[in-house]
């Protein structure tokens, strides 16, 4: 288990020793002299020699770059990210200035699109063919076809402008939560719930089923004690990696209902070529990727001990 487990944390250094690359390239891979962005950004004047070689000099731009990435990554592993061009604030204030706003959305989307997924995902295998999964595989249908801001636009429509009940943007109260949380969820739980039909139907194709039912078991008892613990690897594995795409989701989402969390802030940031910013989410948020794909891993070998010794 410790060779299982040294091996998986090492890949994920080094993958995020990549990210962190990536991150620092983005100041320039941009179109533009940093530095002189930096001036116009912060004076609003056009940069003049004396200019240039007074901000390359004030933050470390005049030394080479290797230096400059290692100064870099030792501060950010500090979570010191220098300062916002836009703001003249520390870059990790203002992240976690609009932290609790994203968290507001993530956390209840998260729970709600996984329980409904799985929920949905049981009930399409236990009844395939049969009204209920017509019924759940049409909702993932839908919800796999319309995108967000689409799917979302029809909702404010519906519950904002024409009933009336509920607010189509804005931020402070539970009402706020309610039309981008639907719309987040809608999309997120739908291919998981299709992904979960499909994985224990293929279960449920197995001979140690074959042998349950041929007990007398119902398909209930077969699909929750014998087909879903046999499931739960590749439903994990494809769980984890959709932290991914809810986390890039989360972007659209706030976008649309004008919600001041850390995906409008990377939208605001890349608009006013705010490198600080943007390269500190950009690598905030591979870490975060890097880090669930780790637990993960460790999830791996607690339920299957074949993959630890294989590993």
């Amino acid at each position: 288990m410790i060779r299982y487990l040294s091996k998986r944390i090492l890949h994920a250094i080094i993958t995020i020793l990549g990210i962190s690359l990536i991150s620092f390239s983005l100041l320039y891979i941009f179109p533009g002299d940093p530095v002189e962005l930096v001036i116009r950004v912060n004076t609003g004047m056009e940069p003049t020699p004396e200019m240039i070689e007074k901000y390359k000099h004030e933050f470390g731009l005049d030394k080479p770059i290797y230096i400059q990435y290692i100064n870099w990554l030792s501060h950010a592993i500090r979570g010191d990210f220098g300062t916002s061009w836009s703001t003249g604030e520390p870059v990790m204030k203002v992240i976690l200035d609009r932290l609790p706003a994203s968290m507001q959305l993530f956390f209840p989307t998260f729970i709600l699109s996984i329980t409904f997924a799985i929920v949905l995902g049981i009930l399409s295998a236990i009844y395939k063919d049969r009204f209920v999964d017509n019924f759940c595989r049409i909702i993932s249908i839908i919800g796999i076809s319309i995108p967000h801001f689409w799917s979302g636009l029809i909702l404010i429509w519906i519950f904002a402008v024409c009933l009336k009940i509920l607010p189509a943007f804005g931020y402070g109260t539970l009402k706020h939560m309610i039309l981008p949380v639907l719309t987040w969820t809608l999309s997120f739980m739908a291919i998981k719930t299709r992904f979960v039909r499909s994985t224990l139907l293929e279960v449920m194709g197995e001979d140690y089923i074959t042998t349950a039912r041929a007990k007398g078991l119902s398909d209930k008892d077969v699909v929750i004690k014998h087909a879903f613990r046999n499931a739960l690897i590749p439903i994990i594995t494809y769980f984890s990696l959709s932290i991914s795409h809810l986390i890039i989701g989360a972007v659209v989402i706030e976008a649309l209902f004008a919600w001041p969390g850390l995906g409008s802030l990377l939208v605001k940031s890349v608009f006013e070529r705010d490198f600080p910013v943007v390269q500190a989410l950009v690598f905030i948020s591979g870490v975060l990727i890097v880090t669930v794909n780790l637990v993960v891993d460790i999830l791996y070998a607690i339920i299957d001990p074949r993959i630890r010794y294989e590993g």
